[in-house]
């Protein structure tokens, strides 16, 4: 059996290596809502700017109304777009996270696993706690197991709803 002292050690340098990635991951992902934040207001701003040069400069009442039907798509289209690419963002943020949550807990069944091996090598009778140790085991990972299928299927239905919403709009008016 490995040194007490040794595992703990091992155990918080496994403990700072997660916190790390959990960290390094989140503030990726806020850097790139921040981006895309940024580049919105920023074409926000421009598009405003253009809209209302366009509208200052219309005589006819008529065009007036086109103008405002495709300025009107033209802010649907970037709604949605937005939106998309908030959804893209948070999928991946979301799937990394989970990712690196999977591995974090893989290395602690490991080690649950080798110390109930362990257990069941000591004293007397201590093979009914290991074979309780690995039973919880294996009923956690079954469980992990179905957790995470629904999970995926959540994700994975979640994208189509997302893209089925945002295909009716990138349409262009009077195309089916």
């Amino acid at each position: 059996m490995a040194n007490p002292q040794e595992q703990l050690a091992a155990w918080q340098k496994a403990a700072l290596e997660s916190t790390l990635s959990y960290a390094q991951a989140s503030i990726a992902s806020a850097e790139q809502m921040l981006k895309l934040n940024l580049e919105a207001a920023r074409n926000s701003l421009e598009q405003a700017g253009k809209n209302t040069r366009e509208l200052l400069s219309i005589d006819d009442p008529q065009e007036l109304v086109q103008l405002r039907a495709k300025i009107a798509q033209a802010n649907m289209q970037q709604s949605a777009s937005y939106a998309q690419n908030i959804y893209e963002i948070v999928s991946q943020s979301q799937a990394l996270l989970t990712k690196l949550g999977e591995q974090q807990y893989s290395r602690l069944n490991q080690e649950a696993a080798a110390g109930a091996e362990q257990l069941g090598k000591g004293a007397p009778g201590a093979e009914v706690a290991a074979a309780a140790v690995k039973s919880a085991l294996a009923a956690t990972n079954a469980m992990m197991d179905n957790l995470n299928r629904a999970t995926k299927q959540f994700a994975e239905l979640s994208e189509a709803n997302i893209k089925a919403a945002t295909a009716g709009i990138f349409k262009t008016p009077g195309k089916k």
